[in-house]
């Protein structure tokens, strides 16, 4: 996907949010298909970014789609003064998704973006043909010149958009988490290039080292994504989750024109059989730079 955005930078934070098995949540009663552990589910986020705190709202949302398959939004908008300073920010990424045959992974149909500021609107649309092995891709508005272009997909690998892979990762495809455990997920191929969204479980004693106050955080996960996605200048996303496997905390690294955004869940909706733990109003993971 060769789209740039400076944005709001929940979407990184939250697309790897979820490094754990969460088969072993539902031993009692597991779903039957991956669509039945998230249908209808919603999270939101308080957002933080420079000095301010609350300033910005993420939901990530999963429905059924018309067509019978699925489909994930992701939507990131700007509140209060900082919304007039960020000229009404609204970012929304939505993903039409099918499952696999056994129902055991989500496969990307379309990837679709929206970054909307001051009155303008750029759009992006990334489609997938598995038959011929191709992503096309397009990108326009905002005032800005149109894009687009064609890419072939690798054979024998699975290529995940980062909504798709997020939940993807919650039901445990990639594997299960391990202290220590290393992860690669290939993204959208860039000519000879397949770039890769890159995953670690931290140690116990790396947890008990950046959790801080939020004591309802018993993993941490350190991911590396690529940079010109999200318009980051690392990559660089830490995200911590609940025993639960909950994503409370997370912060996406070295934003464009935002710097390090800070994104704590304050709202679960329906969906998987999680307990409503949210982090606490004020904590924030600290790392050395």
């Amino acid at each position: 996907m060769k789209l740039k955005s400076n944005h709001i930078g929940l979407v990184i934070a939250i697309m790897l949010a979820c490094l754990f098995d969460v088969k072993r949540l539902w031993a009692a009663q597991p779903p039957r298909t991956i669509a039945d552990a998230f249908l209808d589910e919603e999270l939101t986020y308080a957002i933080g970014f420079w000095v301010f705190d609350d300033v910005a709202i993420g939901k990530v949302t999963f429905k059924r789609a018309d067509d019978g398959d699925y489909v994930a939004t992701l939507e990131a908008y700007t509140t209060g003064v900082v919304d007039w300073v960020l000229r009404n920010r609204r970012d929304t990424y939505r993903v039409h998704m099918r499952m696999s045959a056994d129902g055991k992974r989500f496969i990307s149909k379309t990837f679709e973006k929206s970054i909307e500021m001051g009155g303008k609107t750029r759009r992006g649309l990334t489609v997938f043909d598995y038959e011929k092995r191709l992503m096309t891709w397009r990108s326009w508005g905002g005032g800005k010149d149109e894009r687009s272009g064609v890419e072939k997909l690798p054979p024998n690998i699975h290529i995940d958009d980062p909504i798709t892979a997020f939940y993807n990762f919650r039901y445990g495809v990639y594997g299960p988490p391990v202290e220590g455990r290393e992860y690669t997920i290939y993204s959208f191929p860039k000519g000879d290039e397949t770039p890769h969204i890159y995953l670690r479980v931290a140690t116990r004693p790396e947890l008990e080292a950046r959790r801080g106050v939020n004591l309802s955080a018993d993993y941490l996960a350190f991911a590396r994504i690529d940079k010109d996605l999200f318009g980051s200048q690392s990559g660089d996303v830490e995200v911590l989750f609940t025993s639960e496997m909950l994503p409370n905390e997370a912060v996406a690294r070295d934003i464009l024109f935002f710097g390090d955004v800070r994104g704590r869940l304050v709202k679960i909706g329906v969906g998987m059989d999680f307990k409503t733990t949210a982090a606490p109003p004020a904590p924030r993971i600290s790392a050395p730079r």
